[in-house]
C-alpha cells in the first residue's frame, strides 16, 4: 500500500499537480477548504473570490479517474457527493485555468 501511495505522489508531482492535505487552508495566495474529512455523505469545498472557472476532477488512490457532479451551493462554495464511493482515500483535483491553478488535495471517505 505504502509503494502504491508513493508511485501516485510521483505520478501527480511529475503531472504538474500539487499535492495538499484537506481540511484548511493551504497557502496564503489561494485559500481552499474542504470539509468536512473524513466524508461520509458528501465534501463541501470553499474557494476564495479569485477562482472564476473552477473544474473538480476525483481520483482514488490507486489514479482511477472517478465521476462527480459538484453543485454550487453558494458564492465559490460546491458540494461533491462522495456517498457512494467505497471507503478509503481520495484525491480531490481542483484546477482553474485562467488562474494557472492545479492542486490535488487528500480526503478519506468513510
Amino acid at each position: 500500500m505504502r509503494n502504491k501511495l508513493i508511485i501516485l505522489t510521483f505520478a501527480l508531482v511529475f503531472s504538474g499537480v500539487t499535492l495538499a492535505q484537506g481540511g484548511s487552508d493551504f497557502s496564503q495566495e489561494s485559500k481552499i477548504s474542504i470539509y468536512p474529512n473524513p466524508a461520509v455523505e458528501h465534501i463541501f469545498v470553499q474557494l476564495d473570490s479569485e477562482f472564476s472557472n473552477a473544474e473538480f476532477e476525483l481520483n482514488s488512490m490507486i489514479g482511477n479517474k472517478l465521476q462527480i457532479k459538484p453543485e454550487e451551493v453558494g458564492l465559490g462554495k460546491y458540494k461533491i457527493p462522495v456517498k457512494d464511493l467505497a471507503t478509503g482515500y481520495y484525491f480531490l483535483i481542483i484546477k482553474d485555468e485562467d488562474r494557472r491553478f492545479k492542486k490535488a488535495y487528500k480526503f478519506l471517505k468513510h
